[in-house]
């Protein structure tokens, strides 16, 4: 099979010739920027150098995917009108100043095409690259940030998790703004041809909101975004890498699959609860085991999840979340030569 047949059959839960390996956003990036002389802030302002440092990422690590989205979680809300800095170091931005100040600014959003924005639509313009380039052999995944998260980069966490109990008018309004952007953000994927997306939904979890709060905003405004992506005909991937997820109410929106730290859950129930549901993205611990831990313990790890999750389809193996900029390449690559060794079919 193609990597984009593994990729895709693994979504639709039907039974690839082993278990695909998913790469997220620009992990190991130091190994790639090094290797072909690019920064990151290049990236971010050139589609042509965003496409390239994607593809050297598949050269270098042999994943399943390419990811046209990186991990700053800052480019939505920047389009949106929160501030940002580039470090010193090459490295993603930082915000210098939300948005949302105060709860009047939130009468001032206003919904936003990421084609017509100078950053934004750069990942979709590299999309398109890399989708003429790749897309009919290894499957072009498009990024975007839940609302929640980018509602975070727009008004401050804490004030946005205040906003959801002492102005929740205010927190839905910022939402249903943002989720409109987003849906344009799908909308363009489509005319591309992507054909899958990934949504980052680290702030549904028990540490950080009550469910009936997690339902009333987050899942609220994910539902509708992933409905609308459902529409286009992208395959929706949900990742969750809060330290208590939701899974439940997330598996709820019948996505393709869901993607967590296999750490931050019970595995065990975890696989049964999505089993015929879903996918399961299992995601090996890139905060200790990928970055601290040896290349042999990346390996023993990656053979335990697929044992455990059973000689069935609707398993991919990844990292929980971005790796780490200097995660050692042997661990990056050990991950994938585990799931090709032990994941077959």
């Amino acid at each position: 099979m193609t990597p984009k047949e593994r990729f895709e059959a693994a979504l639709r839960m039907e039974m690839p010739d082993r278990v695909p390996v998913f790469y997220q956003h620009l992990g190991g990036a130091r190994w790639v920027l090094s290797s072909i002389g690019k920064t990151i802030h290049e990236g971010f302002r050139d589609p042509d150098i965003f496409a390239e440092i994607c593809l050297e990422t598949r050269r270098l690590f042999g994943y399943d995917n390419v990811m046209a989205g990186w991990g700053d979680i800052l480019v939505e809300a920047h389009a949106l009108g929160t501030e940002w800095r580039f470090p010193e170091k090459d490295y993603y931005p930082r915000p210098s100043k939300y948005a949302v100040q105060n709860p009047e600014d939130a009468d001032k959003l206003r919904v936003v095409d990421p084609m017509e924005d100078e950053f934004w639509s750069v990942p979709l313009k590299a999309a398109k690259i890399l989708q003429e380039k790749i897309g009919k052999e290894v499957p072009v995944v498009g990024c975007i940030d839940s609302p929640m998260v980018i509602g975070s980069e727009l008004r401050g966490y804490e004030n946005l998790l205040m906003d959801t109990v002492l102005r929740p008018n205010i927190a839905n309004k910022m939402l249903k703004v943002i989720t409109e952007s987003s849906k344009i953000y799908g909308d363009r994927l489509a005319e591309i041809g992507v054909g899958t997306i990934f949504v980052e939904n680290g702030t549904a979890g028990a540490e950080q909101t009550s469910p009936e709060l997690c339902e009333r905003f987050d899942i609220r405004h994910l539902r509708d975004e992933l409905e609308h992506f459902k529409k286009l005909g992208l395959m929706t991937i949900v990742h969750n890498c809060s330290a208590r997820p939701y899974i439940e109410l997330e598996s709820a929106l019948k996505p393709n699959a869901i993607h967590f730290n296999i750490t931050a859950v019970d595995l065990e129930k975890t696989f049964a609860s999505l089993k015929g549901i879903c996918c399961s993205i299992a995601g090996i611990d890139h905060q200790k085991l990928m970055f601290k831990g040896s290349a042999d313990e990346v390996e023993a790890e990656v053979r335990k999840t697929i044992e455990r999750y059973g000689h069935r389809p609707g398993l991919m193996i990844g990292p929980g979340c971005e790796m780490p900029f200097k995660a050692p390449i042997e661990n990056i690559r050990r991950l994938r030569e585990a799931a090709e060794k032990y994941g077959k079919y």
